[in-house]
This record gives C-alpha cells, sequence and structure tokens, in this order.
C-alpha cells in the first residue's frame, strides 16, 4: 500500500495549538480532505447546563407566579395572554441576555468568535438577533394556533412549557454567541429578509397587494406595515455589521484604496435598504422613497462596474457572474421604462431578487478572500519513499 505524507504549515499547527505528538484525524467527504485533531471535542462551545437551566426555571417561576396571583388556571395556547405571548416575551428576553453575557464575557477574556467583532456590533446583533427570535416564536405559535385551534392547558402544564422553550431559546441564543461568524451572520440577513418579506406577504391586511407594486407591503394601507419596514430596516444593519467584520481583515490583508470605496458603496447600500425601511411609499414620502430605491439599484451597478478594480483578488468567475446580473438589471429596467410588458411588482421584484442573490454571492466571495491566510493553509501531499 502506497503512503502520503502532509506537510502542516507551522501557523496552522500554531493556531491549532498542537504539539509534537498530536493525534490527528483525517476524514474524506464529497472529494475532499479535513484534518482535524482528535481533540475534537475540546474545540466544540462547551455550554453548562446552568447557563440555560436557570433562566428557564425563573422564567418559570415568574409565569406560575403571575398565572396564580390572577386566578388563570387554565392558560390557552395562543392569545393575548398565553403559553405563546409569555414565550415571546421571556423567551426572547432571556435568549436576548444570555446571547449578550457571551459576547461580553469573550470580548473581557479575549477569546472566541467574538474577538472578531466590535463593541459597536453588539446593539446592531441584539436588535437583529432579537427580532429574528421573535418572529420565530410568532410563526411557531401562528401556525400552532392554526392546528390546535381553541388548546387550552392547566397552569402547571403550561409552566413545563414555558420551561422548556425558554431553556432551548437560552441554549440556541448561547451557541450561538459562542459560534459567532461571518457565515451565520449572512445566514441571519438572509432569513430576516427572506422570512421577514414572506411573513408580510402572508399576513397583510389585502390580498391583492401585488397588483399596486412591492412597496406597497410597507405602506401604512396596509395593516402590518411595521413587519415589511423593520425587516428592512434591520436587514441593513445586519449588512452594515457584516461589512464592517469582514472589511476588519480584509483592509489587514488588502491595505489598498479600492478596498476602502468598496467598503463605503457597500455602507451605502445598507444605508439605501434602511432608508427604503425608514421611508415607505406613503404620499408624503413617494418621491423620497423612489429616489433612495433607484440610489440602491445605482450603487449596486456601480460597484459591479468597477469590482475588478475594487478588489482584484475575486475570481473571475464571480466577476462574469456580476456582469451577467448588472447586464439582466439595466435590461430589466429598460423594459419596464420603453414598455408596458413588466408591471410595477413584477420589476420591483425582479429587481430586488437579483441585487439581494447577488450580494449574497459577494458577501460569500468576500468572505473566502478575509479567511485566506488565517482559517485556509496551502498544504502539499508528498509520496512516501517506504511502501508496504
Amino acid at each position: 500500500m502506497k503512503k502520503y505524507r502532509i506537510d502542516l504549515p507551522t501557523k496552522a499547527v500554531e493556531q491549532l495549538e498542537l504539539d509534537k505528538e498530536a493525534s490527528l484525524l483525517l476524514t474524506v467527504d464529497n472529494k475532499s480532505l479535513t484534518i482535524r485533531p482528535n481533540r475534537t471535542f475540546e474545540l466544540l462551545p462547551q455550554i453548562m447546563m446552568r447557563w440555560y437551566l436557570i433562566p428557564a426555571a425563573i422564567a418559570a417561576v415568574a409565569f406560575f407566579y403571575l398565572n396564580w396571583i390572577n386566578h388563570h388556571w387554565l392558560i390557552p395556547l395562543t392569545g393575548n395572554w398565553s403559553i405563546g405571548f409569555a414565550s415571546l416575551y421571556l423567551g426572547t428576553f432571556s435568549g436576548l441576555v444570555a446571547f449578550a453575557v457571551m459576547f461580553v464575557i469573550q470580548k473581557r477574556h479575549h477569546s472566541g468568535p467574538a474577538m472578531g467583532l466590535h463593541w459597536r456590533s453588539l446593539p446592531t446583533l441584539l436588535i437583529a438577533f432579537g427580532t429574528i427570535l421573535a418572529f420565530s416564536v410568532m410563526i411557531v405559535f401562528w401556525l400552532a394556533g392554526k392546528m390546535f385551534a381553541g388548546a387550552k392547558f392547566d397552569v402547571y402544564t403550561s409552566t413545563l412549557f414555558i420551561f422548556l422553550i425558554v431553556a432551548a431559546i437560552t441554549y440556541v441564543m448561547i451557541n450561538l454567541a459562542m459560534t459567532i461568524s461571518e457565515s451565520i451572520i449572512t445566514n441571519s440577513m438572509m432569513i430576516m429578509i427572506i422570512g421577514g418579506m414572506l411573513f408580510s406577504m402572508l399576513t397583510n391586511s389585502n390580498r391583492d397587494w401585488w397588483h399596486y407594486n412591492f412597496s406597497y407591503l410597507g405602506t401604512h394601507q396596509n395593516a402590518t406595515y411595521w413587519r415589511f419596514n423593520i425587516t428592512l430596516i434591520f436587514s441593513a444593519l445586519l449588512m452594515a455589521t457584516l461589512v464592517d467584520y469582514l472589511f476588519f481583515n480584509l483592509q489587514k490583508k488588502y491595505p489598498d484604496r479600492g478596498v476602502s470605496i468598496l467598503r463605503l458603496l457597500l455602507y451605502a447600500e445598507a444605508a439605501c435598504l434602511g432608508g427604503i425601511g425608514c421611508f415607505p411609499n406613503n404620499p408624503q414620502y413617494h418621491v423620497l422613497h423612489d429616489r433612495i430605491s433607484m440610489w440602491l439599484v445605482y450603487i449596486m451597478i456601480l460597484i459591479i462596474v468597477l469590482l475588478k478594480w475594487l478588489m482584484p483578488k475575486l475570481s473571475q468567475q464571480f466577476l462574469k457572474i456580476s456582469y451577467i446580473i448588472g447586464a439582466i438589471m439595466a435590461l430589466d429596467w429598460l423594459i419596464f421604462k420603453l414598455t408596458d410588458y413588466l408591471s410595477l411588482t413584477a420589476f420591483e421584484l425582479l429587481e430586488f431578487g437579483l441585487s439581494f442573490s447577488w450580494l449574497l454571492l459577494l458577501f460569500q466571495n468576500l468572505e473566502y478572500l478575509a479567511r485566506i491566510g488565517d482559517q485556509i493553509f496551502p498544504v502539499q501531499i508528498i509520496k512516501s519513499e517506504d511502501e508496504q
């Protein structure tokens, strides 16, 4: 049997804190090799049970006490005072406090993935993750209310539900704080935008909203307009945080003026996204809303045109995809302006879908460039002279 030797760079060994006799495991998956320490369990987040069971117990006791003094012996699953109501507020509060505490601990002890984030990112992350968490709880209990309409539980069973739900939410938020990364922030932004908009479409007061335009979801004519606008505002905050996180490492590796310009343009893109939510398409903001929406497209096309010079390390394949998307967006705009083939809703949905898809691709490529040299290392596989 032929043998091969893999030479590991010194920097990679130092990052993993390996000694000379360290044991490594090699796994083969989908034509890729993964080398990791044999002590992998030590690298996983170590979450103590008391970190999430104690907050859950406190929330359960508070829930039981409030029901006891108000003589609520049967608690509905959903409604103004229900298991869903208590889970939303107690779970969100406990989860955000747990996330903030773990973030601060990592920053103060100079360890953990939170070290790559600035302190100013904490409020944005809390708002964004809190919104995603609250929306998730609302959707779960909205679906539960549809499936188990009129369901009620005694106060003891309801208290047990609250304990389990708050414990699960707190555990997830602690784990999130201990594994935060560019990918998680990108995925959170994607979940917030897509999930928030779908939720707005499903729960809006007018089923014929698409006869008007996409921006109708954020106007006062829609009873749930605030969900659509909050989605855009908090997605913009997450995008700004992601840009801050990525370019913290990128500008160390590529201290070119073009990288700084790209960073500013992406901040401007995030500002336009948030501006659309701050100034919905109501009569008093109609002109400003339209201008900001077009600025969003103009800035994106400008980035695509200049990307080759702003970030020359990007792959040729991604640049080609960028040019194709930019050309389709420009063609879409011309067809909308010069013909009646596309409705306003169709035009806005196409522009949004293309721009959002391109942004996700851009962030994935920037994340890869930020990781090169710190987390991705070249290795050499050498055939051993000894054969058995």
